[in-house]
């Protein structure tokens, strides 16, 4: 089995990356409960702006931040 890296970063630079095709949810594993429902709709949101908004797959969309910081 391969080596693991645990690691943490701000949910920004994570949606940047799954937003760019960088990295994708299926790449990694969550350590706990919270971070994995965050991701998890990280992943709709990036979807679904893929889906409905052309201008969403390119890299200086910055809509994706208005959804990530509603829930707070």
């Amino acid at each position: 089995m391969a080596e693991r890296i645990n690691l943490s970063m701000p949910e920004q630079k994570l949606a940047q990356l799954i937003r760019d095709g960088h990295l994708c949810a299926a790449d990694f594993s969550c350590l706990d409960s919270v971070s994995k429902r965050k991701v998890w709709q990280l992943c709709l949101i990036c979807c679904q702006k893929r889906l409905f908004c052309r201008q969403c797959t390119y890299a200086d969309c910055a809509q994706i931040n208005i959804h990530i910081d509603a829930d707070k």
